[in-house]
């Protein structure tokens, strides 16, 4: 397991605490939440480990707008 810090009061997990396999290469999804505050996922590793992860939203940056008002 290789933690490293959020930035927030928790611990942010890169990979599978019990066999190591990457977070970012997600076995399987089982579901996915929209909240208030952002997306929680249950996900389930090759191992059979399951992990809640959440995303929280960002603002983000425009990709493409439309034509102006009129």
């Amino acid at each position: 397991m290789t933690p490293t810090s959020d930035g927030n009061d928790g611990i942010q997990v890169s990979d599978c605490p019990r066999c190591g396999w990457p977070e970012s290469d997600t076995y399987e999804v089982m579901s996915r939440h929209l909240t208030s505050e952002g997306v929680v996922s249950y996900t389930r590793c090759a191992c059979g480990e399951v992990q809640v992860r959440f995303q929280p939203y960002d603002a983000g940056r425009v990709v493409t707008t439309g034509p102006p008002a009129r």
